[in-house]
């Protein structure tokens, strides 16, 4: 054991080496059970199971320990963080100036379909059950909203934990995620450039958040619905947590450390990479302390990853999750690694608006980074010789780095394609952080600080501005649009109880608790349609369908896989042009008796309708 503590620079007293002993058998007895359990012992299905049913207790007692513990640490600095919250100074008005760029940078909307829409279902289902699902089915039952149906998404639920709570403090609404994202780029900003600060002076701080505010990617994710902008503030967060122990290593900051890098595991799917980063760390505490700190919210941290690792063995064992292209047969692969490079190059230094980047933060990142390494190269400084921000620096930097490597493996991790580009929020944090860098030291013998600004000035008026006018990479979600105007349409229309048979997703409609099935179960389901539409349970049952073209002329038809049974009688309510393709509304007239299935087999192909310019027909 001595020679154990001697390897990694400790020399504790005599005294200490028991207890330490006692702790790390225990905590290699605490590894040892988590690994079996996660990835042995329990099932995939068995797992399945008790995330759905414990997964929210779970993740309301991790939270509600975190906040425990950072109370615990924070009581002794009140001084200090409320000296600062009430008189922010100037410091306080770029913050603020920063958040309010970046929501104004983009409007609020659902940008990745239909990844959003599957996030809201699932924080509604938490805040009305406590269960961890996503609603695919639902209906009002004697004025109660019911879910029927729901499946274990693959995504991480930390934050619909978040939205759910939303939900639970100030009733449900569509728009709360928005809010909650809002206050989320909030602490981002201010926990950035507290880091920032700390690693390079107040005017890096400062820059770096400049830069990450004008990088419309930033801005795309923070007005959206979706979990990037909480997963790259809690990755700033445990940055943060992670200096603090430094600083002054005991066991109340070893614990919120620890904590906090749990929260993270449960961010996004990668994320639980940083746990590697926070082990160095948690090391490096203990040679600036020279003592082994294990408390026992350290030890049991092994324990608190197993629903993570039953999460991602449910995911393993359901290949419908991976939403695999056509020919692909998986998810991670050699093949994907050169296209995706290439699609990391083209992101970084695309010099368009039709990507929501930012050249001048990579060009000053990278050149952050050639000086970093030329440093190091040429001082041959070891890891004890750098200050705890450039350790901290240092991990998280190279836990990020293996994030970027192992996301090229991915199927779909191209970061020049508009869906895929939020792959790409860790990378640019951090070379924000080295341009950050680069600056403050260059400003010891020129004015580098000022010709940053400077130049970021001129990015924002030639660059800049422009694509945030175009939002291109906003613009080319045409399926958002789709949705939002065949929402539009049966809003407008007089409220009664209706349903709707969607060639989409039913989550948009439940969100806004409006039955719906989608196509592919309305076929299966001719009878008990016909029934409601007699008994009047809807007095209006809403059908939405895709049309393609179909010669030459102008003709289209209605798309092979929207297609509904001949006894299905439509009525034509209104028709929209998106790009190459219509979107159709009609009203479900009636159902007949059924088809016998070699009569359906033969009509089923598209019929192909009058040209647009006529009046819209029934079918």
């Amino acid at each position: 054991m001595k020679a154990f503590f001697q390897a990694i620079g400790i020399h504790p007293g005599a005294a200490s080496i028991p207890l330490a002993r006692k702790r790390l058998l225990f905590f290699g007895l605490s590894a040892v059970a988590a690994f079996v359990t996660g990835f042995v012992a329990v099932s995939p299905h068995r797992a399945e199971w008790l995330i759905r049913n414990g997964g929210y207790y779970y993740m309301a007692g991790l939270f509600a320990g975190f906040i425990a513990c950072a109370t615990k640490v924070a009581r002794p600095r009140a001084v200090v963080w409320r000296q600062w919250i009430r008189r922010p100074g100037w410091t306080g008005a770029v913050l603020l100036l920063a958040v309010a760029f970046t929501l104004w940078s983009d409007s609020y909307h659902h940008k990745i379909l239909f990844d959003e829409y599957v996030l809201q279902a699932t924080g509604f289902h938490l805040h009305a059950t406590k269960e961890v699902g996503t609603v695919v089915r639902a209906y009002d039952l004697a004025g109660t909203w019911l879910p029927i149906d729901t499946f274990l998404d693959k995504r991480p639920y930390f934050f619909t934990f978040l939205l759910s709570l939303v939900h639970d403090l100030t009733g449900y609404r569509v728009a709360n995620v928005f809010i909650l994202n809002s206050l989320l780029t909030a602490f981002f900003y201010g926990l950035t450039y507290w880091f920032a600060r700390a690693l390079a002076g107040r005017a890096a701080g400062l820059l770096v958040v400049a830069l990450l505010a004008t990088m419309p990617l930033l801005g795309q994710n923070a007005t959206s619905a979706g979990m990037e902008i909480h997963n790259l503030m809690m990755l700033v967060l445990v940055m943060v947590l992670a200096l603090l122990y430094l600083r002054a290593p005991d066991a109340d900051r070893l614990s919120l450390f620890c904590l906090g890098t749990v929260l993270l595991a449960q961010s996004r799917y990668e994320s639980a990479i940083f746990v590697a980063p926070a082990a160095i760390v948690v090391v490096a505490g203990w040679v600036r302390a020279r003592t082994v700190l294990l408390p026992w919210v350290a030890i049991v941290t092994p324990l608190l990853l197993i629903p993570y690792a039953w999460h991602n063995r449910v995911l393993s064992a359901t290949p419908l999750l991976w939403q695999l292209g056509e020919g692909q047969t998986s998810r991670f692969a050699l093949s994907y690694f050169p296209i995706n490079l290439l699609g990391a190059f083209r992101f970084f230094f695309n010099f368009t608006n039709a990507v929501a980047n930012s050249w001048y933060l990579s060009v000053l990142g990278f050149a952050g980074f050639g000086w970093v390494m030329w440093t190091l190269a040429r001082t041959s400084r070891t890891w004890n010789s750098l200050r705890p921000p450039a350790q901290v620096a240092l991990a998280f930097g190279l836990g990020v780095a293996g994030n970027f490597v192992m996301v090229q493996f991915y199927y779909w991790a191209r970061f020049d394609d508009v869906v895929t580009s939020r792959f790409a929020l860790p990378s640019s944090l951090i070379l924000a952080l080295l341009a950050g860098i680069l600056v403050a030291r260059l400003d010891l013998r020129w004015p580098a600080v000022r010709a940053a600004w400077l130049g970021l000035l001129v990015f924002l008026l030639v660059t800049d501005l422009p694509s945030l006018a175009y939002r291109l990479y906003t613009a080319q979600n045409v399926v958002m649009k789709e949705v939002e105007w065949e929402s539009d349409f049966v809003r407008a229309r007089p409220k009664e109880p209706r349903l709707i048979i969607s060639n989409k997703s039913t989550i948009p409609w439940l969100l806004a608790e409006i039955p719906a099935l989608i196509i592919g179960v309305a076929r299966q389901r001719g009878d008990q349609i016909r029934y409601h539409l007699e008994q009047g349970t809807f007095h209006e049952i809403i059908v939405t369908q895709t049309l393609r073209p179909t010669s030459a002329m102008g003709d289209y038809g209605v798309d092979p896989a929207d297609l509904l049974p001949e006894n299905f009688r439509l009525e034509t309510l209104v028709e929209k042009r998106f790009g190459g393709r219509m979107e159709r509304v009609s009203r479900l007239v009636s159902v007949g008796p059924n088809i016998p299935a070699a009569d359906q087999a033969t009509s089923a192909a598209p019929k192909p309708v009058a040209s647009t310019s006529a009046a819209p027909p029934s079918s």
